[in-house]
């Protein structure tokens, strides 16, 4: 099962994230077989896991979910990079199919050393000149590098992340790709909302954030207590409203703490005029 590395091509540097020895000491094992993965570093805690990839920054990491201190989540709220994942877990109550969805793989445990090959393939096939070892036809064309899907990787990691932090409820906070990381973004912090094409741009006192949610999305998720849609393109926080100003149409200008000013269109105006005033 060894996958040799091109001479031109360094070997993915890999690190091993589980709380018990015995679960790294197996990944580690099955990891031998492969000349194109080098193992760089374990650890068995969250506080452990993100000190060893922000010192290592890995190309990939073994995640598991669960962990005396945190959870796998915990870990990518707080690394500085991220990195390719492939999640373990021995239960599927975290959503087996949005780790389908966010992570380049997961692993139920207990797994098989084919399941273990499937997953390690796939992150294999998202590197330039690195074949899936699986793959029943070896000369077909190479699976898209990673460079070109970052972004989108990135973004289906945040939903992940959101989807396991605020499993239901409205959400606290968002999670935003931002740079080369996975951040939150307090809704506390939020004052207004703009759409961007299928994204939306969450705009605080100091920074705007690109979430790869679209804006009626958030519109349906977020707390109706303390935000509100004023036009098909924005979304306000309520108590980041200094006043209202009838645009003499039917409709409002809302002028925000920070100055920033938001029509509210006519369809909206008497919601918005019933909460605020």
């Amino acid at each position: 099962m060894s996958a040799s590395s091109s001479p031109s091509v360094p070997p993915l540097r890999a690190i091993i994230v589980d709380d018990e020895p015995p679960a790294r000491a197996l990944v580690d094992e099955f990891l031998s077989a492969y000349d194109a993965i080098d193992v760089v570093g374990s650890a068995g805690s969250v506080s452990d896991a993100v000190d060893c990839i922000d010192a290592e920054a890995p190309d990939l990491v073994f995640l598991d979910v669960q962990m005396p201190d945190g959870d796998g989540f915990d870990v990518l709220e707080q690394i500085d990079t991220l990195p390719d994942i492939i999640f373990s877990t021995a239960y599927d109550e975290y959503a087996i199919q949005a780790f389908e969805t966010g992570a380049v793989d997961y692993l139920l445990k207990p797994y098989k050393r084919s399941r273990f090959d499937t997953a390690v393939g796939r992150v294999l096939a998202r590197h330039d000149g690195r074949p899936d070892p699986n793959d029943a036809n070896p000369d077909r064309e190479p699976a898209p590098s990673r460079t070109g899907e970052s972004s989108d990787y990135a973004d289906r990691i945040a939903d992940l992340l959101q989807a396991a932090k605020a499993p239901g409820d409205a959400p606290e906070r968002l999670y935003v790709r931002h740079g080369g990381k996975i951040i939150p973004v307090e809704l506390d912090d939020v004052l207004w909302i703009k759409a961007d094409g299928d994204y939306s741009e969450l705009h605080t006192q100091e920074n705007t954030f690109l979430s790869s949610k679209g804006i009626g999305e958030l519109a349906e998720r977020l707390d109706e207590r303390r935000f509100a849609r004023v036009h098909r393109s924005h979304i306000i926080s309520l108590g980041a409203v200094d006043h209202l100003r009838s645009d003499d149409s039917g409709g409002y200008v809302a002028r925000l703490v920070d100055g920033t000013r938001l029509r509210v269109s006519r369809s909206y105006a008497p919601e918005i005029r019933d909460r605020i005033v």
